[in-house]
Order: C-alpha cells, then structure tokens, then sequence
C-alpha cells in the first residue's frame, strides 16, 4: 500500500514539473497573442485607451493560500465517527488566471474568469474519534480520540487548485487625463476544486470543493492605444461542501498579481 501511494505522490510530482513547463509555454504564447493582436488591423476598430467592446486580461503573480478541510466517516450509525482533519498552507509562483469577456461604455468589463495554481507548503493531519457508550438506564457519554501527526522534516505537500467562475471589473475613473485612470475594482463568484499530496504524513491526500468568490483592486496603465499594463491585491475565499464539520470549510488565498488587459 505505501509503495502504491509513493507512485502516485511521484507522478504527482511529475506532474506538476510537467504542468509548470507547459504554464511558461502558456505565458509566452498568450504574450505572443497579444503582440499579435495589438499589431493587427482589428486593433484599430475600437476606441483608444477606452475599455469597450472585446475585453481580455491575462495575470500572473505570487499567491498564498491556506484551507481547513475534513473528512467525516460514520462508522456505526449509532455510536462510532470517524473525523480526520487537514490544514494546509502554501505558496505559488506564478498563480495564472485569464478572463474574456465583453466592455462597456468604458466602466464595466463583464467576463469569464479561470485560474489555476501549483502551491508548495505543509499539510497537517489529525483523526478524531468519537464514540458514545451507553448504559442500560439509557445514560449515553461520549468518549473523544484525538491523534495528531506532524513531521517537520519531511511534511512537504504539493497542492493543485483551480476556480471558474463569472465577473465584472469596474473602472469608475474614466477621464484619461486624470492620476486615478485605470484604478479598478472587480470580483466574481464561481466553483473551485483543489487536491493535495504529501510525503511527510504517511498516505494522506486531502482535497475538496465548493462555491467562493473572488475579489481584487489594483491600477492599470496604458501602455498603447488597446493594452495597459498593471497589479492587483486579489482575496478569495471558498466555503468547502463535501463531508465537513463547521470548524473546518473554508479555503484562502491571497495573491499580488502583474496584469495585461486588453479592451
């Protein structure tokens, strides 16, 4: 059994070198897609350093992110749980995300949004055990089992998550000429999904999913007539669904990110 789950944190690894290349790749030729697209006659067709009609943006940047999952299995349906408990912390570079969508009236872009992150950090276990003894005169107590691992050496994870969802983004300063052009504020709400390995706590994989939304502010500049160029502080926050207690749902991450728009 050990060595089936060795294999598969190893492909795991693989995978993750392989998908890293493949996101450099990703970023060169969505650089090259919007050299190409600033070059060509289409450009020209829609109003200069205004956001209007086609809006595209691309950002990439360092992101840190940290959930509270569990997992409950009933053993016996009246007297035996079964809780474990994962706690995970970690750091990316970059963290990808991309919106399409369309603009209007040089104020509000309404689009699509996809991001997608390889974080390195710890994963935490623990199992709970819970058990309700019961005597003849119908006196139940209930007796708690907690076992905690952590190995400092080597509880190494890697984490795999991504989100889509839909947005807007905001630009309510519209005047070119003045400082605060460019300054936006957006958001969205979607689905995020995230899987976790490590190699420090014995076989333990934890992952999850659930509803969340996303916010971010920043300031772009202008670089030419249809591209500006920026950062964005971005929060995100996700409510896990699948088998968890109160004390453990939630999923973080806050980022700083380097923007490319276009529209």
């Amino acid at each position: 059994m050990m060595s089936f789950f060795y294999i598969m944190y190893s492909s795991f690894a693989t995978s993750v070198r392989i998908m890293n290349n493949k996101l450099i790749a990703l970023i060169i030729l969505c650089v090259a897609s919007f050299a190409s697209a600033q070059s060509s006659p289409s450009a020209g067709a829609s109003t200069p350093q205004e956001h209007r009609g086609f809006y595209s943006n691309m950002s990439f940047g360092f992101a840190y992110n940290w959930y509270d999952n569990s997992r409950e299995d009933v053993l016996d349906y009246n007297s035996r749980y079964d809780m474990d408990h994962y706690e995970f912390s970690g750091f990316t570079f970059p963290m990808s995300e991309f919106k399409f969508g369309i603009a209007f009236e040089n104020l509000v872009a309404f689009h699509l949004d996809f991001n997608i992150g390889f974080f390195s950090g710890t994963l935490d276990f623990s199992n709970e055990k819970r058990t309700s003894i019961c005597t003849s005169d119908g006196v139940c107590a209930e007796v708690r089992q907690t076992e905690k691992e952590r190995d400092s050496e080597s509880s190494d994870a890697n984490s795999l998550r991504t989100y889509f969802g839909f947005g807007a983004t905001f630009y309510p300063f519209r005047d070119i000429c003045s400082p605060l052009n460019g300054f936006f504020v957006g958001g969205s709400v979607g689905y995020t999904l995230f899987v976790t390995l490590s190699d420090g706590i014995g076989e333990e994989t934890s992952g999850n999913g659930g509803f969340g939304f996303e916010l971010e502010i920043g300031k772009e500049w202008w670089i030419s007539d249809h591209v500006s160029f920026g950062f964005g502080f971005g929060f995100a926050h996700t409510s896990i669904a699948w088998k968890v207690n109160d004390s453990h749902k939630s999923d973080n991450v806050l980022s700083l990110s380097f923007r490319m728009t276009r529209g």
